[in-house]
């Protein structure tokens, strides 16, 4: 989608969206000349607007959650690349690693 539709759908003006750009909260496509908004941008931007208008987090705090939120997706991204690694490998290696895992103190996982 296109700036006005995703301005649109949000209910929100240009300069916030501005804002967000210039802050990095929201990096949509670009195509040619234009940017291009996925599904993902428009739950970040729900996201940002939950904190900012309902319960009234400032620039400096959506600055730190919109990081967490990123971190925590790179960390589901090489979550999901460490199964998919272990579900290649023999049936032995997967026991083994299954038992590393068990043996772990709980407080670490």
């Amino acid at each position: 989608m296109d700036d006005h539709e995703f301005r649109y759908r949000l209910k929100i003006e240009v300069s916030e969206l501005e804002l967000w750009l210039r802050e990095g909260w929201i990096a949509p496509r670009i195509d040619g000349d234009q940017r291009r908004f996925q599904d993902a941008d428009v739950a970040r931007a729900r996201l940002i607007l939950d904190l900012t208008r309902d319960m009234g987090v400032n620039r400096a705090g959506i600055d730190i959650v919109m990081d967490l939120v990123d971190q925590l997706h790179s960390l589901r991204r090489v979550t999901r690349d460490i199964l998919q690694a272990i579900g290649k490998e023999d049936r032995a290696v997967q026991r083994r690693l299954l038992t590393a895992l068990d043996e772990l103190p709980k407080s670490r996982l």
